[in-house]
C-alpha cells in the first residue's frame, strides 16, 4: 500500500533496534458513531474481515497492515460480558441488558480503534481513515465536557539502551509545556488521572546532569517514582517488554501491554475538526526525537531546570518563551 507521508514525518532516526524500518501503534478515541461505521472505515481503507466478539468488542483481521482492535473503552462493561463473568440472566434479557449499557455507556467513554503497528511511511493512510470516521460522525475530544478522548502514539524506538530511554525522557520533560501550548490540551484532560505529568522530585532527579543509569537503574527509578499507568509518557509497557517480573506487583498489571514502545497519551483527539489528524501530533513527538538525538540536550536541559526551579515557574511563560528559542536554534542545526 503506498502512501505520500512527507518526508518532513519521517523520524531521522528510521530503524528501529531490530534494524527494521520504525513503527507506530495509533490509538484513537471517540464518539458519536455505531461499530458498524467504524468498522466500514478500516475495512474501507485496509481491508480485512470483521470478527465480533461481543457488542462492545471486534476485531479487523487479516487488513493489510495487521489486525485492528475496536472496543467500547469501559472495563466494567467488558467484564459483564466476558465469559468467565456471565450476567445471570437468560439469552434475551442478557442481549437488552447488554444492548442499555452499551447506550448508556457510549454518552460518556468513547469508543477506540486500536492499529497494529504502521510503518512510519505508512502513517498518512490512518489519516484516510481519519477522514472517514469524521464523515460518519465521529466526535472527539472537544465535543462535549465529558469527552475527555485522546489520541495515543506508541512509537517503538532506535534503540533499547538505557541511555536511549533516558534521553528520550529528558528530551519530553523539557518539551512538554511547550508540547502543551501546542496541542492546547482539553481542560476535561487534564483534570483526569490519565494523563498526569510526573512529580517534581522525579524530573528534578532524571534531568540532574549528573544522572547516568544503567537501564536496570533507569527502570527501578522510574517505577519507584511512576508505579502507575497513568502518565502522559507512559513506560510501563516498554519496561514489561524489557523486564516482565518487574511490573508483576504493580496494581493494574493486568492492563499493560508489553511492547518495545512508549505510550504516548498526552494529545487530544480532535477527531472532528476538518483541519484535525495525526500531523500535529507526531510532528510534535519528532521534536523529542530530534532533541533527544542532539548534543544540544545537555545545555537545553540546564536551561529547563534553571526556570523548572524557580517560584514563579507555571505562572509566567519565561520557559516556554526561551524553549521556543532554543527549538529555533536546534531547527537551525538540522538545516546547516
Amino acid at each position: 500500500m503506498s502512501t505520500a507521508t512527507p518526508t518532513s514525518l519521517i523520524p531521522a532516526l528510521w530503524h528501529n533496534h531490530q534494524g527494521k524500518e520504525r513503527q507506530v501503534g495509533i490509538e484513537l478515541e471517540f464518539a458519536g458513531c455505531q461499530p458498524e461505521q467504524i468498522l466500514s472505515c478500516i475495512v474501507q481503507c485496509y481491508g480485512g474481515e470483521v470478527v465480533k466478539q461481543s457488542i462492545f468488542n471486534y476485531r479487523v483481521k487479516g487488513s493489510a497492515v495487521g489486525d485492528f482492535v475496536l472496543e467500547l473503552d469501559a472495563q466494567l462493561l467488558q467484564q459483564l460480558v466476558s465469559s468467565d463473568s456471565p450476567l445471570p440472566l437468560d439469552n434475551s434479557a442478557t442481549d437488552i441488558a447488554q444492548r442499555l449499557l452499551k447506550a448508556a455507556a457510549e454518552q460518556v467513554v468513547p469508543w477506540e480503534v486500536v492499529t497494529p503497528p504502521i510503518a512510519v511511511s505508512e502513517l498518512s493512510q490512518v489519516n484516510t481513515l481519519i477522514a472517514c470516521l469524521r464523515q460518519q460522525g465521529a466526535k472527539g475530544t472537544r465535543h462535549a465536557i465529558q469527552f475527555a478522548f485522546g489520541l495515543h502514539l506508541n512509537p517503538d524506538l532506535p534503540a533499547l539502551s538505557g541511555t536511549t530511554l533516558l534521553r528520550y525522557l529528558q528530551a519530553y520533560l523539557c518539551l512538554y509545556d511547550w508540547i502543551c501550548q501546542q496541542e492546547n490540551i482539553d481542560i476535561t484532560r487534564k483534570l483526569t488521572p490519565y494523563v498526569d505529568h510526573f512529580s517534581k522530585a522525579y524530573i528534578l532527579h532524571v534531568t540532574a546532569a549528573d544522572y547516568q543509569p544503567d537501564r536496570q537503574q533507569f527502570i527501578q527509578d522510574y517505577l519507584q517514582f511512576n508505579p502507575s499507568r497513568n502518565r502522559s509518557l507512559d513506560l510501563l509497557p516498554l519496561i514489561a517488554y524489557l523486564e516482565p517480573d518487574a511490573v508483576r506487583e504493580l496494581a493494574d498489571n493486568s492492563l499493560i501491554k508489553a511492547r518495545p514502545t512508549f505510550h504516548y497519551r498526552l494529545p487530544n483527539c480532535d477527531i472532528d475538526n476538518p483541519d484535525w489528524d495525526l500531523t500535529l501530533a507526531w510532528s510534535l513527538w519528532l521534536q523529542v526525537e530530534q532533541l533527544a538525538n542532539s548534543d544540544r540536550l545537555p545545555g537545553f536541559m540546564a536551561s529547563f531546570r534553571q526556570h523548572f526551579s524557580k517560584l514563579t515557574y507555571g505562572l509566567d511563560n519565561s520557559w516556554l518563551s526561551c524553549c521556543q528559542q532554543l527549538l529555533q536554534q536546534l531547527q537551525q542545526d538540522s538545516k546547516a
